[in-house]
């Protein structure tokens, strides 16, 4: 299955509680919907985390094939599974990221080699993309791990406060501190940079919300309604 194959095609059954019955049964179509339905938030959330498109392809891939082999033991509603394939997609990407570290490692790679490739740039990006991105990029390097993936989570997958405790097994009020945390020290790493981003897009940066969206726009990924 592939992410980048699905816009344009006809609307997809709502993913009910009643599709959740049929992963635990392992029907092929129930599976295909929640596929439909989150996919794309995953793929995105899986990009921003690994910075690599076709392997945030094999572990989107690996996800399923997890849904598909345990989908039988999660117990509870849509809401329950949307949650187990996003904690899935997150232990995918930390067992990647920690493979790959420890490749590195092994191969005495320095901090010049381990910068972190553009992927997926289009016009817009190249003209004042590259600087935005590895400014992000820094910027992000500079939170705690908790605090980065509460803010991929948040405003790259869209989850609510209550979904990104689940995933990460947390408690909401600590979810919500971790991202207030992670925003504040996010807009104040990228001060230097939202002014003249702002000005060459036409509009202030007025808020620090609007500059959050915008380095979740230069890792690639939209921003949505934070609030929950």
């Amino acid at each position: 299955m592939s992410a980048g194959k699905r816009k344009g095609c006809a609307s997809v059954p709502l993913f009910s509680d009643e599709i959740a019955d049929g992963v635990r049964q392992r029907d092929p179509r129930a599976i295909s919907i929640v596929y439909e339905t989150l996919a794309d938030r995953l793929l995105g959330y899986l990009i921003a985390r690994v910075h690599d498109r076709e392997t945030a392809e094999d572990l989107l891939e690996a996800t399923f094939v997890e849904l598909m082999e345990k989908g039988f033991t999660i117990r509870g509603g849509a809401d329950v599974i949307k949650a187990w394939l996003f904690r899935a997609a997150h232990f995918n990407a930390l067992d990647h990221l920690r493979r790959r570290n420890r490749i590195r490692e092994d191969l005495h790679e320095d901090d010049e080699h381990l910068e972190r490739p553009d992927h997926d740039l289009g016009p817009e990006d190249h003209a004042v993309g590259n600087a935005v991105t590895r400014e992000v990029r820094r910027a992000m390097a500079e939170l705690s791990d908790e605090q980065q993936e509460v803010l991929l989570l948040r405003y790259v997958s869209g989850l609510t406060a209550p979904e990104v405790a689940e995933v990460i097994g947390k408690k909401v009020p600590a979810v919500r501190g971790l991202q207030h945390r992670g925003e504040r020290a996010l807009a104040r790493v990228l001060e230097r940079w939202a002014s003249p981003f702002a000005a060459s897009e036409g509009a202030p940066v007025s808020s620090q919300e609007e500059t959050i969206r915008h380095a979740s726009s230069a890792w690639g990924a939209p921003g949505g309604d934070q609030r929950g």
